[in-house]
């Protein structure tokens, strides 16, 4: 009965909503790369036993549509997450950082670009929006944090510049894309995690 109390009170609370919301999308960045690799079958049956260079080579995965799927997922997620700003400001509902409803909609646009075109077919427009998408999340990790957890953004924020960079020098063969861009997505979850608090 006292739990059946505090869901009820739980999904009354805008605020609480929107910080378990902002949870899911923390755990949801972490797992994609995850759940693509456990759903990359072959096209003769069984299953890929390689993780692929990046993230986004699993757009050309026998079922593809898991990665549209996934991502397009994330990009929505993102972009609600930023209209949610955008209600909470005309209503003043919540305690919300202003800057929020601008960034989120951009980086979920970004990665709604990455899903439409994939790098093999549109090579610039592809790594156009992907670069927008990670580097804006470093930029928004380093620059846009709680004053809760100034160090662990800023270290993160760099840690996703310094990922991409070092895939870039060559200088670590077994650093590939794949493995970047996860630090990345893993990045940007726990900073939604750190933010929801």
């Amino acid at each position: 009965m006292h739990n059946k109390k505090n869901l009820k009170t739980l999904l009354h609370d805008p605020l609480a909503t929107f910080k378990w919301f902002e949870r899911f999308l923390a755990i949801f960045c972490i797992a994609i790369p995850v759940i693509l690799r456990l759903t990359d079958k072959l096209e003769k049956g069984g299953y890929n036993n390689a993780w692929r260079r990046s993230i986004s080579d699993y757009v050309y995965m026998w079922h593809n549509y898991v990665f549209g799927l996934l991502l397009g997922m994330a990009a929505m997620l993102f972009i609600f997450n930023g209209f949610v700003y955008f209600k909470q400001e005309q209503q003043n509902q919540l305690d919300l950082d202003r800057s929020g409803k601008w960034y989120n909609i951009v980086i979920g646009v970004c990665l709604l670009g990455v899903v439409c075109f994939p790098w093999q077919q549109h090579v610039y427009v592809h790594f156009s929006f992907a670069g927008a998408f990670f580097v804006g999340n470093a930029l928004v990790t380093g620059y846009f944090h709680t004053k809760r957890w100034p160090k662990s953004n800023v270290v993160m924020a760099i840690l996703t510049v310094m990922a991409l960079g070092l895939y870039f020098t060559g200088w670590f063969p077994w650093l590939t894309l794949f493995w970047a861009e996860w630090i990345s997505l893993a990045v940007v979850g726990v900073h939604f995690w750190l933010e929801s608090w």
